[in-house]
């Protein structure tokens, strides 16, 4: 069904139903409101009567009795009226009517007779309008029949038109969209809609082209990944395959100097496949993880006492802060000392000869939650603004053409990202070209 004509059905509808009750509460809310203000009307027409009647006569309800209330009142038939007027005391003053005055005044429909802000009498009326004013009422209240018809008739012409506008009026931007979410959905990622609004239709069509970026990202990844597995996969593979035909054409006993390039690359695919397992169990939530409350100093030191060697061996100071309270984090000591162990080793490969890299554990506080926090911070070459975005992506290198048997492999970096989420920490980087860059781990006290 076409977008439109389904919107505009269930908005008229809607815009029907709303006249409908438009046009009922307004016949009764008039029907009841003009009723009460005729009476009112009549009233205090009727009293004002007796009122003058009382004035004239020097404030006195003398020869009440034979008073003429008007010639419109005798043209009623006697049993459709009744006028009764009591003094004060209760004494009955005058009466009009074929029944009894005491039934009359047993009804309760009465109204008094103020001269001078004092009462001189009570006035009990059964119907209060004349014929004259009656006939008025009736033509009156029947004209509203008419004009509950009309109403409805006109204000529905009137959604009708308003419900056309409004449809055109809201529908518009959602074909707009239409195309480009069907375009999305084929696989054209490179979409993008024009926002042209600040409302919700604009807001939705920044959603959607966020979502087709994140998408056409996901992609990406997705094919940069399956090319970088494969190359990963590819080196090793050739030498192992190179070195086994040496061996099957030398047809001799094989020394274990021959076999140490291919023990090598096995042990070289074992770590990319056992890291991919990681990283995939990490970023499904499946990582099973033995948190306990840890010292993050100990921790530390062991890592700086591995990579100690390498450190003096390259003139490398590894220097190391921390508070004078112990500081525990509730982390997996492992998976933790992974995170380290590969920011550390990454911060040595990028800083020379002379360098320095210092390492400081404080406390923070973010968004309410206590973490303890861990910055490496490095001398190196430092990374360019544009490359931080996709630093934690997998097979990821700043350095194309490295060597991968001196810039790694690519996952070390987000394999540290995973961990540190899967213990619902965060990690940020912080770099300058030609300054160094400083990786800072948060991870949540005990």
């Amino acid at each position: 069904m076409n977008v439109r004509w389904c919107i505009g059905d269930k908005l008229f509808g809607a815009m029907a139903v709303l006249v409908l009750f438009v046009t009922v509460g307004y016949y009764g809310a008039t029907q009841g409101y003009l009723k009460n203000r005729f009476e009112d009307y009549f009233k205090e027409k009727t009293t004002e009567l007796f009122e003058i009647y009382y004035k004239e006569h020097k404030n006195s309800w003398e020869g009440v009795e034979e008073m003429k209330i008007s010639d419109e009142l005798e043209l009623r038939n006697p049993d459709q009226r009744e006028i009764a007027l009591l003094s004060p005391d209760g004494n009955i003053l005058f009466f009009r009517g074929s029944g009894d005055p005491g039934s009359l005044i047993q009804q309760g429909k009465l109204n008094t007779v103020m001269v001078n802000g004092t009462t001189v009498g009570t006035i009990y009326v059964d119907r209060w309008e004349s014929t004259e004013d009656y006939l008025l009422m009736k033509y009156v209240l029947d004209s509203m029949h008419t004009s509950s018809f009309r109403v409805p008739v006109y204000t529905g012409i009137v959604a009708l038109l308003l419900g056309l506008w409004l449809t055109k009026k809201l529908t518009q931007p959602l074909k707009r969209l239409i195309p480009a979410i069907q375009k999305i959905a084929v696989g054209e990622l490179h979409t993008r809609i024009p926002v042209t609004t600040r409302d919700e239709f604009g807001k939705v069509t920044e959603a959607l082209n966020h979502m087709a970026q994140q998408l056409f990202r996901a992609e990406e990844v997705r094919k940069n990944l399956t090319a970088d597995v494969a190359h990963e996969l590819r080196t090793p593979l050739s030498i192992i395959q190179c070195h086994m035909e040496m061996i099957q054409e030398g047809g001799r006993d094989i020394p274990p100097e021959t076999l140490l390039p291919i023990q090598d690359e096995v042990i070289r695919l074992s770590k990319l496949v056992d890291d991919l397992h990681q990283l995939t169990l990490a970023e499904a939530g499946k990582l099973q993880l033995d948190r306990s409350p840890t010292d993050l100093v100990p921790l530390l030191d062991r890592i700086i006492d591995m990579l100690k060697p390498e450190a003096e061996e390259r003139h490398i100071d590894i220097v190391r802060s921390h508070p004078a309270q112990k500081l525990n984090a509730f982390v997996d000591p492992n998976r933790i000392t992974q995170v380290f162990y590969n920011l550390l080793v990454n911060a040595m490969r990028y800083t020379s000869s002379g360098g320095r890299i210092s390492i400081r554990i404080t406390d923070s506080s973010h968004d309410e939650s206590h973490f303890a926090s861990v910055s490496i911070a490095d001398t190196g070459v430092g990374i360019a603004s544009e490359q931080l975005p996709f630093l934690f992506d997998r097979f990821y290198r700043v350095e194309e053409s490295r060597s991968r048997h001196t810039g790694g492999m690519g996952l070390g970096l987000a394999i540290a990202k995973e961990f540190v989420e899967a213990h619902r920490g965060f990690i940020s980087v912080q770099s300058e070209v030609g300054r160094g860059t400083q990786f800072t781990v948060y991870l949540p006290c005990a």
